[in-house]
């Protein structure tokens, strides 16, 4: 059986020669039509665009200078470049405000490339025939358009997902309000993974290159703190990217359930033995101590539960829900704007979260500038998740 490959170089700063070497190290082992076009072609790049108002130090968006370096390679093959993204955030004009912060707009200036703001761009709606929990989406015409598509995933964790990868990273081509309706459909990991997989079934990037040059841990994918991994990754599988991302960051085979949907869906290979890791030695680079977001501590407790009692269990007390630090919010209103549910409230001049309303997305979390959202779970919760992602780290082993 023929193995896919996932490259795995070694790169410890944004030094722009020390990415540029990276990246064709990364890139060399891959099937050339997963990343070379002809002359003329148009190549689409889609970065991990999640903050409007965190700048590239903060790791939260994948950064400028890697960015460039991957534009200035297709560039090399003298191809049409176009950087595009949808912004976390539905406030308006939060997109290009992003784009500002990142710099993203000094390097398409420098370069000569294009830039697309999706949240302003046509779309139409596709269909997604296979769909579990999505049906339809409403996606940039542009795509019809695109010869090929790359996608800049951040190396990252994540509160409802665990880890927020390549597959993942197709959410920033919905424009605002669709994310809004997404997370609506689709609140709980279980089903966001899902819906994950939908999108990635109808929007299949030729080639994955994640920034893990300086990745976020904890409480991610906005709120954590940035640790240096000085890695770059990339495959033709993002289902493959994803599964040596995860044990990088000394995750359990499964738990990240994109790859764990994606691996049964046969849309990708989510299974380490499946995979031929070139460049470092996993065993020399993973950080098992890479910490996780608070709602994935683990627990050892009923461990042998059949997974419908789980799953049913997880369902009644396993949600997380929104708490707002008074001392650190200012009512700037960007959960209130991107609250899928419309839980929250002001009170008194200060901000209250229904629970009963409250779906448990990470939205508020995601766009929140001064981390004053915390996602809280009871301990009951906090139980179950952990027994939940355990069991399935069994079966993905099986």
């Amino acid at each position: 059986m023929k193995l896919t490959t996932v490259s795995v170089i070694r790169c410890p700063e944004y030094d722009r020669a020390q990415l540029r070497r990276a990246l064709r190290e990364a890139l060399a082992p891959l099937p050339p039509e997963s990343w070379h076009r002809p002359p003329g072609a148009t190549v689409l790049l889609k970065p991990n665009l999640l903050s409007s108002h965190d700048t590239p130090e903060a790791a939260v968006n994948t950064h400028p200078e890697f960015v460039r370096a991957v534009a200035e390679i297709f560039l090399e093959q003298r191809c049409r470049v176009i950087i595009g993204d949808s912004c976390g955030s539905l406030s308006p004009g939060s997109t290009a405000q992003a784009i500002r912060t990142t710099g993203l707009d000094k390097v398409a200036a420098d370069l000569g490339v294009e830039l697309a703001d999706f949240d302003r761009a046509p779309a139409e709606e596709i269909p997604i025939p296979e769909g579990k929990v999505l049906k339809r989406l409403r996606l940039p015409k542009l795509l019809r358009d695109v010869d090929l598509l790359v996608t800049l995933p951040k190396f990252k964790t994540h509160g409802l997902t665990l880890l927020t990868g390549a597959v993942k990273n197709q959410l920033g081509l919905v424009a605002g309000n669709g994310k809004k309706e997404v997370h609506r459909s689709a609140p709980h990991p279980r089903e966001i993974a899902r819906a994950m997989v939908d999108l990635y079934s109808v929007v299949r990037p030729g080639v994955a290159i994640m920034d893990a040059v300086v990745g976020m841990e904890g409480n991610g994918p906005a709120g954590g703190s940035a640790r240096k991994a000085g890695l770059v990754l990339a495959s033709a599988d993002c289902v493959a990217l994803d599964a040596v991302a995860a044990d990088l960051m000394g995750c359990k085979p499964g738990v990240v359930l994109t790859t764990r949907f994606a691996d049964e869906s046969g849309l990708g290979v989510g299974r380490l033995d499946q995979i031929e890791v070139v460049g470092a030695p996993l065993d020399q680079i993973r950080i098992p101590d890479w910490r996780k977001p608070p709602p994935f501590v683990r627990s050892l407790l009923f461990t042998l539960l059949p997974d419908w009692f789980v799953r049913w269990a997880y369902n009644v007390v396993g949600g997380a829900c929104a708490s707002v630090m008074d001392d650190r919010c200012i009512l700037c209103g960007e959960c209130v704007a991107n609250c899928p549910a419309k839980a929250f409230r002001e009170v008194g001049g200060r901000l209250k979260v229904e629970q009963s309303l409250c779906i448990s997305c990470y939205c508020c979390s995601e766009v929140c500038k001064n981390r004053a959202i915390l996602m809280r779970r009871p301990i009951a919760g906090r139980i179950v998740h952990g027994v939940y992602h355990l069991a399935a780290g069994r079966r993905m082993k099986k």
